[in-house]
């Protein structure tokens, strides 16, 4: 009995042991990518245009340890009265996901979702848009599939989605 127990401890020490020496692998195969794509989050946060910030960050009331930085491409003001969507809203919307180097992921026209069931960063675009809005959102890999990835997305990745809402089908 005492053989056995000693052989069993031993054997679960060794694991320890050899777990320890091999690391995170996910995180030393993609720490490159991961940098590049921190880098891209802070550049595009930086960029101006005449002094003006070109990007607004939005952090969301729910989780203030996420953001995602937004681009409108239309006036917001011609849209400031118009619907704006609720976490468990219906939307139909059109999209376009990229990578930081430009290559098309995803994509879909008249897409039907409620936000609260897509990753937080696609979630907290949605509800800050009006119907009618086109922005490029760019989302940090925090608030999208973070160290895990998803398909074609690698962990670490930085979104960038082309959204424009096109209705809320229902507003609960």
């Amino acid at each position: 009995m005492r053989i056995s127990n000693f052989f069993a401890l031993a054997s679960v020490a060794s694991l320890i042991v050899l777990t320890s020496c091999f690391g995170d692998s996910k995180t030393d195969d993609f720490s490159e990518w991961r940098l590049q794509n921190e880098e891209y989050v802070a550049n595009i946060e930086a960029e101006t245009v005449d002094g003006k910030l070109v990007y607004e960050r939005i952090t969301p009331n729910w989780d203030q340890s996420v953001f995602v930085l937004m681009k409108w491409h239309n006036d917001r003001e011609e849209n400031i009265n118009k619907l704006t969507p609720l976490s468990n809203s219906t939307v139909t919307l059109n999209y376009m996901l990229t990578t930081i180097m430009g290559d098309t992921i995803d994509k879909g026209t008249s897409f039907t979702c409620k936000p609260n069931n897509m990753v937080s960063g696609f979630w907290t675009a949605v509800t800050n848009m009006n119907i009618n809005d086109s922005v490029t959102v760019v989302v940090p890999y925090t608030a999208g599939y973070g160290s895990f990835g998803s398909g074609a997305v690698l962990p670490y990745s930085t979104l960038i989605f082309g959204i424009r809402l096109k209705s809320i089908d229902k507003l609960y």
